[in-house]
């Protein structure tokens, strides 16, 4: 009987290792190819051999000295941290009226916002645009934190207000009843049993704003805070080659930072999932 046991341990190891590699072949495959690629010259690009003979970086100074893909890379930080830190000011009241009081018509109203999730938000773009125009929001970075907020804030109120729904009521009578306030009830209480939901959903919120085209791409020009999706775009079909290595450099450039993020926030995102599943 302990030699079938062994076995069948056996088995279900060598199953979860194989399953394991084959993942992060998955993932570490293209991105060892993308960053090798990074530093051939032109002419080795499409040759077959993954190394190259001959390392070179001169794509890494175009992208700096003559795209100035930093700037861009900068644009994104800012329009996505800034976007993040206004829908954590928005929604984490909003989503904790909406778990925890008692309103006539919340139900129906909590999910005619969730709904928005559902709608096709390139409908949108031209009247955003219109009016961001007229408002004097086009081609800001305020413009787009506002604008990103159209699909971060039914997805952070959908996240937060289950977290507050699930807290026990005495946490606040308390609080309350050792003179507490209300709203000092939700700051002194609330929010910091919050935390790991809120900053899990800072980097997720983030990384919308990072990585968002549709909206970086109508809202900004040449000449204003556009961001690195959009260079990335305009590489790949704006000329009539592809510079394929100059490419691959802005790719790693675009993903090291979301990379690093999720690094920092590792502990909180586990804190929030094991909430989530309990």
């Amino acid at each position: 009987m302990a030699q079938v046991t062994d076995r069948s341990s056996f088995v279900h190891k060598t199953l979860a290792y194989a399953g394991l590699i084959f993942v992060l072949s998955l993932i570490l495959i293209p991105y060892s190819y993308i960053a090798l690629t990074a530093f051939k010259p032109p002419g080795e690009v499409f040759e077959v051999e993954w190394l190259p003979r001959e390392w070179s970086l001169e794509a890494w100074r175009y992208t700096f000295k003559t795209v100035e893909f930093q700037k861009y890379i900068f644009n994104s930080f800012i329009a996505g941290l800034g976007a993040a830190i206004l829908s954590i000011f928005i929604a984490v009241p909003g989503a904790y009226i909406f778990g925890r009081k008692q309103l006539r018509g919340k139900e129906i109203f909590f999910y005619i916002i969730t709904v928005a999730l559902l709608f096709p938000y390139v409908l949108l773009i031209v009247p955003i645009t219109i009016t961001w125009i007229r408002i004097g929001l086009y081609d800001t970075l305020p413009g787009l934190w506002i604008a990103y907020q159209i699909f971060i804030i039914p997805f952070a109120l959908w996240i937060l207000r289950g977290f507050f729904a699930e807290l026990p009521p005495s946490l606040e009578e308390c609080a309350m009843v050792y003179g507490c306030t209300q709203f000092q009830a939700f700051y002194r209480v609330m929010l910091p049993l919050a935390r790991p939901v809120i900053v899990s959903l800072l980097f997720m919120t983030f990384l919308i704003g990072w990585s968002d085209f549709l909206f970086s791409n109508m809202l900004t020009t040449g000449e204003g805070p556009r961001t690195a999706s959009v260079i990335l775009y305009v590489t790949a079909v704006g000329g009539e080659r592809v510079e394929w290595e100059v490419l691959m450099v802005m790719t790693l450039m675009a993903g090291i930072p979301p990379v690093l993020l999720y690094i920092l926030a590792q502990k909180q995102l586990m804190k929030t999932f094991a909430v989530r599943r309990r």
